[in-house]
């Protein structure tokens, strides 16, 4: 069964489990279950038109799904999700 690492920011949703087994065969699906068993996570990391939030991540095991078929990417029992916010913050020059 996959599982979804969540981020502590939305561990809120999940009463602070950090792992949640998933039944799916893709990561849409995977999203979706997620859904169901904890209501309102979803529009923390699909927009509305189920899309991925352009400052969030999402890999399968170390692939960024971007890179794969994206929501569509096929899952096996044993791949892990990992949803990860973007970090923002810095300065966008380097002072020697």
């Amino acid at each position: 069964m996959p599982s979804i690492r969540v981020p502590s920011a939305l561990r809120t949703f999940t009463a602070g489990n950090s792992d949640v087994d998933v039944t799916a065969t893709t990561v849409r699906d995977a999203i979706a279950d997620l859904e169901r068993r904890h209501p309102g996570i979803a529009a923390r990391i699909l927009d509305s038109a189920g899309v991925v939030k352009p400052f969030i991540r999402i890999f399968v095991g170390s692939d960024d799904i971007g890179a794969l078929a994206g929501l569509d990417t096929e899952l096996t029992a044993r791949d892990e999700i990992s949803i990860v916010p973007a970090i923002a913050g810095g300065r966008g020059t380097r002072h020697a």
